[in-house]
């Protein structure tokens, strides 16, 4: 099959494995990952799900309830839109194409990249990249209005993006415009590991329209501490399934190595109440497993810095 017909056969597949979680409980999450286990071809397919399988061979591991959570908090449509667009169209199929073309040409290549939200090119330049096997992209909206990627990720259905904003900015109305993306993760910035009252006013406007989003934290040497201890994850969980750790430019080698570890072994603990995500750590991860040409892209103008520094 096609590209497309092959999309749309994956995504059927995901609404029916929703339907089938729902109905049958965490037993069929677990017959759906030993299934893909069992049909991955690719080493970094094969290491994902071993991971997987390994994650849920305890009742009490903290993905069982996020998973609960998930389908409860966030509409269907959204959770099989951005998991087939960016699983499947960016990981899988994506960055096999662009990896066959990299070992010919050895040029680098990126199946995630940065830009500016409402730059007039990303019109032209997203559909051309998709053509390439990029379909996943990352706006950030922190110094502009988050609802010029409402027109994008209208005109790119089968893309995935992810749109950084500063809390104060995700108001009614604009949280309002932003939920007729089905493709759209929405990433609420914190310059500290703060819960402030814009971040969770914004983080409630998105939990009341079933939308998937993620708060976003920038760590640094002194908060380092802060982004993995009981008290921070008991708060922010009331506000959000994940939390988006980044760090922030001149962080200590030592504080990376502190995070990446604390929040690896976290993801195989029981009871933790939020998904901490390592923007560089698992970026950085996914990257080598695919190909030693695949990199952080960007489409940023010359002299424009992005929130999220990738090392």
């Amino acid at each position: 099959m096609d590209y497309n017909s092959t999309r749309s056969f994956t995504m059927t597949l995901a609404h029916r494995a929703v339907g089938d979680i729902r109905r049958g409980g965490f037993r069929q999450l677990r017959n759906y990952v030993d299934m893909c286990a069992t049909l991955a071809k690719k080493p970094q397919q094969k290491d994902f799900f071993a991971y997987a399988q390994k994650a849920l061979q305890r009742t009490d591991s903290c993905y069982y309830s996020m998973i609960h959570r998930l389908l409860d908090s966030v509409e269907e449509d959204r959770i099989c839109t951005v998991g087939v667009n960016m699983g499947f169209g960016g990981l899988i199929y994506g960055a096999s194409e662009m990896k066959k073309q990299a070992d010919v040409d050895g040029k680098p290549i990126a199946w995630i990249t940065a830009a500016r939200c409402g730059d007039e090119r990303l019109a032209d330049m997203v559909p051309k990249a998709a053509k390439k096997g990029n379909f996943v992209w990352l706006l950030d909206a922190t110094a502009n209005d988050p609802v010029h990627a409402v027109s994008l990720a209208k005109a790119n259905p089968q893309n995935a993006f992810g749109l950084l904003a500063d809390p104060a900015a995700l108001d009614d109305a604009c949280v309002n415009a932003l939920t007729a993306c089905r493709n759209l993760v929405v990433m609420p910035l914190l310059q500290t590991p703060e819960l402030t009252a814009e971040a969770c006013r914004a983080a409630r406007r998105l939990k009341a329209q079933k939308m998937f989003y993620a708060l976003t934290v920038l760590v640094d040497d002194d908060t380092v501490d802060e982004v993995t201890q009981d008290d921070w994850l008991e708060s922010i969980a009331q506000e959000t399934l994940f939390c988006m750790c980044a760090r922030k430019p001149g962080i200590s080698a030592e504080s990376s190595h502190k995070l990446r570890r604390s929040i690896v072994d976290g993801r195989m603990e029981t009871g933790k109440p939020v998904l901490l995500l390592d923007w560089d750590g698992d970026v950085n991860y996914l990257n080598n497993r695919i190909s030693e040409h695949m990199t952080f892209g960007s489409v940023l103008a010359e002299g424009e810095t992005f929130p999220l520094q990738l090392g």
